[in-house]
């Protein structure tokens, strides 16, 4: 399933990236790794915003068709409420909004753990800035646990598919930016998220990776005593 990370690639594309790493350092000094996630975040703000909004919602019908039936329903359930001629309408608005909020209460819970089972139902409400704020927070994580802030040279090179966001970023380490600007890794993002689009994801990687390869061997190229540092094969995590 490809909103999975494991079989986000096939293995005969996993065996293509990681002898496009390979051969990408075997020309420079720089570090390559490749990420993908299913999901930069959890989102569990949002599963409890839409929660509460969509027990809300389906809350509304059931406290109106009270209100309407309440001068009948007030006197069923309070027998005392019998002797008065006419229910106010404080009252009955009372009993309304009582059951409105009580059933939001309850409903609140399971649609939570709903938006959580099956994100998608949520994408619509989660905006792209914080998309893209995520995806970049989980590059940055991963880079550090992935021990690409600490090269010999510096010159880690990140590159992270968010399978959710339906977004690549392409992160480096100090050394890179010195020679090489963000702009120009962001076009090879932009060159793999089209790939992966058009259904050849692993065809658009193994390319950024190579011509990234190029880039790198300019300005980083490889030394007598370079020592393969970081894993070559794709990184998979949720």
């Amino acid at each position: 399933m490809k909103n999975r990370s494991e079989t986000f690639f096939t293995e005969d594309e996993k065996q293509s990236i990681e002898a496009s790493i390979k051969e990408a350092e075997s020309r420079t000094s720089g570090e390559i790794v490749t990420m993908v996630v299913e999901q930069s975040d959890g989102y569990r703000d949002t599963d409890v915003t839409t929660g509460i909004l969509a027990a809300a919602l389906l809350s509304i019908y059931p406290a109106e068709l009270f209100f309407a039936n309440s001068e009948f329903l007030i006197r069923k359930f309070i027998p005392s409420m019998s002797w008065f001629s006419q229910i106010p309408d404080e009252t009955r608005f009372t009993a309304g909004l009582l059951l409105f909020i009580s059933l939001t209460v309850i409903l609140t819970f399971p649609l939570k753990m709903i938006f959580r089972k099956f994100p998608l139902l949520k994408k619509f409400i989660i905006t792209a800035k914080r998309m893209d704020e995520e995806v970049k927070e989980r590059a940055l994580r991963g880079f550090h646990e992935h021990g690409l802030g600490n090269t010999k040279d510096s010159t880690g090179v990140l590159f992270l598919i968010s399978i959710f966001e339906k977004k690549v970023q392409i992160l480096a380490d100090h050394g890179i930016y010195s020679k090489i600007k963000q702009e120009t890794l962001d076009r090879y993002a932009s060159s793999v998220g089209k790939g992966i689009a058009s259904g050849k994801g692993g065809e658009a990687l193994c390319t950024a990776i190579k011509e990234i390869g190029n880039e790198l061997e300019k300005h980083f190229p490889r030394s007598h005593d370079d020592r393969n540092e970081l894993r070559d094969s794709l990184v998979t995590e949720k």
